[in-house]
């Protein structure tokens, strides 16, 4: 198991779950402290892929992050779902977004990576998943090959 004690909280990506275990530097200014994150891009592709990945239903939060990534408004993401912007407003302040918007928002994400996966492969993929060994936090390192989740 990863000790995310001695990692930084990166909560600047918007969710409370994210440690940075290298790849960062903190420096004090005369302003107070400045965080440096080397590959910003890479280290949010690498978070995007542990979330689309994640064997549990995805949070407001991270249906947030993860639109944002897209960089789809509110009411653009909600053509995917033919609903309205409140809804996504909505499903973003929920501590779990519904099943289906859950399924179809990761399919919708993969098609955008170009890692192509039949919807219904992917409610299959996700139901088989075992969500009891799921831990609540996800930590990310940076390697020679880029960010990635640590294991």
């Amino acid at each position: 198991m990863v000790n995310i004690e001695k990692g930084y909280h990166y909560t600047q990506c918007g969710l409370d779950n994210v440690w940075l275990l290298n790849g960062y530097e903190v420096k004090e200014t005369p302003y107070g402290k400045e965080l440096s994150i080397d590959n910003v891009d890479g280290l949010h592709q690498a978070i995007t892929k542990a979330l689309i990945d994640k064997p549990v239903r995805l949070t407001g939060s991270e249906l947030r992050f993860l639109r944002v990534e897209l960089d789809l408004s509110q009411k653009a993401f909600a053509g995917y779902f033919g609903k309205t912007d409140q809804s996504v407003a909505n499903w973003e302040k929920a501590d779990k977004i519904p099943q289906e918007v859950n399924y179809l928002a990761r399919h919708i994400i993969r098609q955008t990576l170009n890692e192509k996966a039949a919807y219904v492969d992917e409610v299959k993929r996700l139901q088989a998943l075992d969500q009891e060994d799921y831990s609540n936090w996800l930590s990310f390192q940076e390697s020679e090959k880029g960010w990635e989740k640590a294991i």
